[in-house]
C-alpha cells in the first residue's frame, strides 16, 4: 500500500497487484489489502493464499460490494466466489500464463498437492477464487489515498542538493 500512497500505483499495478478496500464484517470500516490479480474483460480474479479463513474472503461473503484501486484508477465491483471448477481453471491459467513452473509451485503448495497441467483440471475445483465484477457504480468504500505524492519532489530536492555538495566538495569549494 505504501507505492500506491506515494503515487506510485501504476508499478503495482504492472506487478498485477491491486488494493482491494471491503467493509470489515464486524466493524463496518473499510479494510484494505494489496492482493495479486489477473483481469479477464471485466472480471478480475484474485486467489486465496489461505482457503477460506482471510478476513477480506469472509468481508466480501458478508457484504460483497468492493473497492478497487488498479493503477491510477479506483473501481467499484461485486465479489462472488468461483464455483464452477471450468472457470476456476481459466482463472488459474491466467495467472499460471506469464510463469507456469513458479505459479505451479506456489498453487502446489495452496492444495499440498503436485500441480501439472495435465492434473490441473482436477484440481481447480480445491482453489478458493473470488472473481471480482466491474460495475458502473461509484465506489461507495473509499480506497486508499494517495497523500504521499509530496515525498517525491522532496526526493528530487535532497537528491541534487546532496549532489551539489558531493561535486562542491570534491572540488574544494564550499556551499557559502
Amino acid at each position: 500500500m505504501t507505492l500506491h500512497r506515494i503515487g506510485m500505483g501504476e508499478v503495482l499495478n504492472r506487478l498485477h497487484l491491486l488494493i482491494l478496500t471491503t467493509r470489515g464484517r464486524k466493524s463496518g470500516q473499510p479494510r484494505h489489502t494489496t492482493i495479486e490479480y489477473r483481469r479477464h474483460g471485466s472480471k478480475i480474479y484474485i486467489i486465496s493464499g489461505w482457503g477460506k479463513r482471510p478476513d477480506w474472503y469472509k468481508n466480501l461473503l458478508d457484504d460483497p460490494l468492493a473497492t478497487l484501486q488498479v493503477g491510477g484508477q479506483t473501481l467499484a465491483a461485486l465479489a462472488d466466489p468461483v464455483k464452477d471448477p471450468a472457470e476456476a481453471l481459466r482463472a488459474i491459467n491466467l495467472f499460471r500464463r506469464s510463469a507456469p513452473a513458479r505459479y505451479d509451485a506456489v498453487l502446489g503448495r495452496l492444495i499440498e498437492d503436485e500441480i501439472s497441467p495435465d492434473r490441473l483440471p482436477d484440481l481447480s475445483h480445491q482453489f478458493t477464487i473470488m472473481r471480482l465484477d466491474l460495475i458502473r457504480d461509484v465506489p461507495t468504500l473509499p480506497g486508499v489515498p494517495a497523500d504521499w505524492v509530496w515525498i517525491w519532489p522532496v526526493a528530487a530536492i535532497a537528491l541534487i542538493t546532496a549532489t551539489l555538495i558531493v561535486n562542491n566538495s570534491r572540488n574544494g569549494r564550499s556551499l557559502r
